[in-house]
């Protein structure tokens, strides 16, 4: 429920604290003690995410108020440390029937009501405020600004990957320290507690793996690189998004988490990572296999994808030990065969739903873009095209399973090494909102 606290003060002030401001100039009115000019009724600042991992994507600035005040007149205006106003955000449409506007960086912000780029704040230390023609309705300081336009003492600052938010939701008591808390980004939807589980607001982790070379060669599969945007919209979600490192994936590395995420592997796994991975499934935990065409082999193992997850088809290399020659033998294991026989080159494919699944929720197409078609021996192909399977899932014990063929459908773009990609995600077709029902569904959130 919004909380509708009066807060009082003279508009008159408020407007000789602005003039001062533009003049760069600190007026006494700013001081950590600042009581916000709003009447009842009014929307509150409730959410700040302005440091996403890696390169700014997805930040936001959300709001909290009645369904259906239109915010024509009001304003957004951040200042920096030091007080000086570098960026003012003009807000337009009315709040929606959730009681939440969002104001994000871009589109790949969910529950997203208002794009606008100027929603990427300073990292560190800042403030914000929320105004009505000249009238400040509320103000956040964050971190240790040395000019704080806040109220009261500064809320806390985030690491990269975490929001600011107001805990009890909506909450105000004209004290910035106290009305918010770090926690993962909840765009849109209410705010819960701090992260201090690790378990974001959903309580479940993701990995994704990178203990087979799946950023070698012209390859960037890193929740860093090419699929930071990726890992950014799980967050968003609630999630806790890491990567498994080394040289194995063992129970161990496994414990905790919901769902293991294996993006086009360059290396084989041993029966033991086979026997844990297994293991992992049959217990409830989710297994998204993502494959790419065969002869993609990056770094010169010999193994190529499609090969790591069927086990070695007795070519290239020419001698496996046989406690690799299984790999993760994901035909026999989870019913799921990445194909030897369909993978292609150029044009584009698109694929389509097969039948209707909560995975295709908003779904209605997806780009393949040299990868290879899947065998579903077990479970449902999910989508495809020319009477090949692009997309399919499976349950395996109490867990379950999906397999998509291609490894850029995820990609946004940027490498680790802060260098371009070649694949820009397709954003004609649906790809992030399908990534991201796959891993929920994996989850067993969908």
């Amino acid at each position: 429920m919004f909380n509708s606290t009066l807060r009082r003060g003279f508009v008159l002030l408020a407007s000789v604290s602005l003039a001062l401001s533009s003049c760069g100039r600190t007026p006494a009115s700013a001081a950590p003690n600042l009581s916000a000019l709003a009447a009842a009724g009014e929307p509150v600042i409730n959410e700040l995410y302005y440091d996403s991992p890696s390169t700014d994507v997805g930040t936001f600035i959300e709001l909290r108020g009645p369904a259906g005040l239109s915010l024509s007149g009001y304003t957004l205006a951040a200042f920096d440390t030091a007080g000086t106003q570098y960026r003012t955000i003009t807000l337009s449409g009315t709040i929606p029937a959730s009681g939440y506007f969002v104001v994000a960086q871009d589109t790949t912000v969910p529950s997203r009501t208002l794009v606008n780029a100027g929603a990427d704040l300073n990292n560190g230390a800042g403030s914000v405020r929320l105004l009505k023609s000249t009238a400040i309705i509320d103000a956040v300081a964050y971190g240790s600004p040395t000019s704080n336009r806040g109220e009261g003492t500064s809320a806390p600052t985030t690491g990269a990957g975490s929001a600011l938010a107001r805990v009890p939701d909506g909450s105000d008591t004209n004290a910035n320290s106290v009305d918010f808390k770090v926690q993962v980004s909840t765009p849109g939807a209410a705010n819960g507690g701090g992260t201090t589980g690790g378990g974001g607001a959903t309580g479940k982790k993701v990995l994704f793996d990178l203990t087979k070379a799946e950023d070698a060669g012209n390859a960037d599969w890193r929740i860093d690189g090419a699929y930071s945007d990726y890992a950014n919209a799980l967050r968003a979600l609630g999630y806790t998004v890491s990567s498994v490192t080394g040289t194995s994936i063992t129970s161990t590395s496994l414990s905790g988490a919901s769902v293991l995420v294996i993006p086009e592997p360059q290396n084989p796994f041993s029966d033991a990572e086979r026997a844990a991975i297994q293991s992992f499934v049959q217990n409830g935990g989710g297994l998204f296999m993502i494959t790419d065409h065969r002869v993609s082999d990056r770094n010169g193992s010999g193994w190529d994808s499609p090969e790591v997850f069927d086990g070695w088809d007795g070519s290239t290399p020419a001698s496996v030990s046989s406690t690799y020659q299984a790999s993760l033998n994901s035909d026999v294991t989870f019913g799921l065969n990445a194909s030897f026989n369909s993978s292609f080159s150029d044009p584009v494919l698109t694929a389509t739903p097969l039948t209707t699944h909560p995975i295709l929720s908003g779904v209605s197409s997806a780009g393949v873009y040299v990868g290879t078609s899947v065998d579903v021996l077990s479970g449902t192909a999910l989508m495809g095209t020319g009477g090949k399977t692009y997309l399919a899932v499976n349950s395996v014990g109490t867990g379950r399973v999906a397999m998509w063929g291609d490894s850029s459908t995820f990609e946004d773009n940027t490498l680790s090494d802060g260098s371009t990609g070649t694949y820009n995600n397709w954003p004609n077709l649906s790809n992030a909102a399908m990534g991201k029902n796959i891993v929920r569904w994996l989850a067993k959130d969908l």
